[in-house]
């Protein structure tokens, strides 16, 4: 998963491409690769704030980041995106664009949709996994310390 701090870099290039190419008269069609990725930074954010709003228990104990400290980088990171893709609408608006835009929103969102599920689906699994992990090596831990124990004391 990229990081959310990758993630907004990537969408203001892409952001800056897309404004740029329509600036230098290019085609709407021409600048496909900003768009994508431009919303690949976007749903990258999404994913990582359902993997950071569904944390496995090694994630709890060991993060580095307080919760207060991963909820403002996520909010934060919204925010950013928020005002980017608003800048884009209205500059699409404002060249003509409505059409391709308003098309490109409803494919977006049947799309993203299924993919913020899976995603969710995804982080649930990895979640539980982890955990089960954990739990199982700590048994076995636990299984080691008791048969030494008894080892030992039916050793003396």
């Amino acid at each position: 998963m990229v990081e959310i701090a990758a993630a907004l870099s990537m969408a203001g290039s892409a952001y800056n491409m897309i404004k740029n190419g329509i600036e230098k008269g290019q085609e709407i069609n021409d600048l496909y690769q900003g768009f994508s990725r431009f919303f690949d930074a976007k749903e990258e954010l999404a994913e990582a704030a359902i993997a950071n709003s569904n944390p496995s228990l090694t994630q709890k104990l060991f993060s580095g980041k307080s919760v207060e400290a991963q909820a403002l980088e996520v909010t934060a990171a919204r925010h950013k995106m928020i005002a980017l893709e608003k800048e884009l609408r209205e500059f699409l608006i404002y060249t003509g664009q409505m059409p391709f835009y308003e098309d490109m929103m409803r494919e977006r969102r049947k799309i993203r949709q299924q993919r913020l599920e899976l995603a969710k689906k995804k982080a649930e699994s990895r979640r539980f996994w982890t955990d089960v992990s954990l739990v199982a090596g700590f048994l076995v831990f636990a299984a080691c310390v008791i048969g030494g124990m008894i080892a030992l004391i039916a050793g003396a």
